[in-house]
């Protein structure tokens, strides 16, 4: 089947652009894998779980060479002028149950308008979880993904082409400026096993295809199945994670597979814990308790996991204090103009995005957007003053200054808060031996016991897989 190009208007590329120029400046990296995957033009479903509210979409609009008409909930659209510029922008309104249940039957136009984007060989973006948290689990996936792809293909004798797209997105940090963020494109869903089930058993083809699309995101992404493991998950991945990289290389391009290795062991971590969640329980409560153990020692002691490590030593601390303050030294002068000059800003946007710290998966969109207004602002201000009292030419060198001393001076002052806690803890371990040791023993124990967690979980795991295997034969 034919498909014309994909209309993009005005208002979309001028949006999209602005979006981009944003992210870009907001994240220290987009990491996008598998983009390959995406096709140049016919119609496409993409399906992502939802970590990080308005971000996801933003996020996704950008990587992706299509332009993306997503599905939001109808509530958005009450305001005239904003209707208006969703809209325009391709956003297509889905009434929930929990919004307005006397309006339900308005979907019917929904799904009619998604078939109608599909077959003119466009793209939509749906989060079939409907809300996002920041709870690193895949939840109990929505019908109306499924419905919206075998009633395009059925209304088109399954010759529409359409292609769904899982992905998974892991933000790094949920409330932090310049964290990084990866977009994992998974291969497109198979639709033809679901095709002749939707034929011949209506809905009971929808429920099988919406099984798979929980499936395919879960594997997509770090998912902790059982919600009360999650504090459990990141305490481990503390501990153990760094005991587990491989990649040790500090060139940008292995630092780049360093993040992408942070996820897969977060990922493995979530699911050996499930493993045994499931099979062995009791084993589980018993590491628990000595995590737990572990970790009010440390609060009590005002440790830290990684102040325990046995590469940290006097020595190294202060050698690398030294160099680090002479760089400092070299680099005040500007980390001061760069202060000066971005400070109230910076402090506007933080206070914004705290408005929204009850509600974690708006953080990051209330620091990227309050932060951009404020910024936006005061460095028209700030210009504007410049030019007036020394002319054009100092005002546009002026604010080409600001954001390159503004990043330099972030970084500086990151530097400075790692170097004192580097001092911190080279006093405290130079006072604090004994205990100091005592405490790495018990780390050490801790680690080897995952250790033989680990191996044993590996083993379970390929023995089933084996045992599989010979059944099947």
């Amino acid at each position: 089947m034919s498909h014309q190009k994909e209309h993009r208007p005005l208002l979309y590329r001028l949006t999209r652009a602005v979006i981009r120029a944003a992210l870009d400046i907001f994240f220290e990296k987009i990491d996008v894998r598998h983009k390959e995957i995406v096709p140049d033009h016919g119609p496409v479903v993409f399906i992502a779980n939802h970590p990080n509210s308005i971000m996801d979409a933003f996020v996704l609009g950008v990587v992706t060479k299509r332009k993306v008409n997503y599905i939001a909930h109808a509530g958005l659209f009450k305001n005239p002028i904003k209707r208006w510029f969703l809209r325009s922008s391709g956003v297509i309104p889905v009434y929930r149950q929990q919004d307005d249940p006397a309006k339900m039957e308005q979907n019917v136009k929904m799904f009619e308008e998604c078939r109608f984007t599909l077959e003119r060989g466009e793209s939509i973006g749906v989060f079939p979880e409907g809300t996002s948290d920041t709870i690193r689990k895949v939840k109990k996936i929505k019908t109306g993904t499924a419905r919206i792809v075998l009633e395009a293909e059925a209304a088109n004798d399954y010759r529409l082409g359409l292609k769904l797209i899982p992905i998974g997105l892991h933000f790094y940090s949920m409330s932090h400026f310049r964290s990084r963020v990866m977009v994992n494109f998974g291969e497109p869903i198979d639709l033809e096993p679901f095709f002749e089930a939707y034929r011949t058993r209506g809905f009971e083809g929808v429920r099988e295809l919406t099984a798979e699309i929980q499936k395919k995101l879960q594997e997509l992404t770090v998912n902790v199945r059982n919600e009360e493991l999650d504090d459990f998950v990141r305490d481990v991945e503390l501990i153990y994670r760094d005991e587990l990289k491989t990649i040790r290389e500090r060139s940008k391009k292995a630092a780049n597979k360093s993040y992408r290795e942070e996820f897969i062991i977060s990922k493995a971590i979530a699911e050996c814990i499930q493993y045994y969640h499931d099979n062995d329980p009791d084993r589980l409560a018993e590491y628990q308790a000595k995590i737990r153990a572990y970790k009010r020692k440390l609060e009590r002691l005002h440790l830290r996991d990684h102040m325990l490590r046995d590469s940290v030593t006097v020595k190294k601390i202060w050698t690398q204090t030294a160099k680090a303050f002479a760089r400092a030294a070299l680099g005040f002068v500007p980390a001061v103009y760069g202060i000066i000059n971005n400070y109230v800003p910076y402090r506007i946007a933080e206070s914004f995005a705290r408005r929204f710290s009850f509600e974690r998966t708006k953080v990051l969109t209330a620091l990227m957007m309050g932060g951009g207004m404020a910024f936006l602002f005061f460095y028209a201000l700030q210009t504007a003053v410049v030019t007036h009292y020394a002319g054009s030419g100092w005002g546009f060198a002026y604010l080409l200054s600001l954001p390159i001393f503004g990043f330099y001076a972030l970084g500086y002052v990151n530097r400075m808060r790692k170097q004192r806690k580097r001092i911190s803890l080279s006093f405290f371990l130079f006072t604090n031996r004994p205990l100091i040791a005592r405490m790495r023993r018990q780390r050490r124990s801790l680690i080897l016991q995952l250790n033989e967690i680990r191996d044993e979980y590996l083993q379970r795991i390929q023995g089933a897989a084996n045992s599989e295997t010979a059944g099947n034969a």
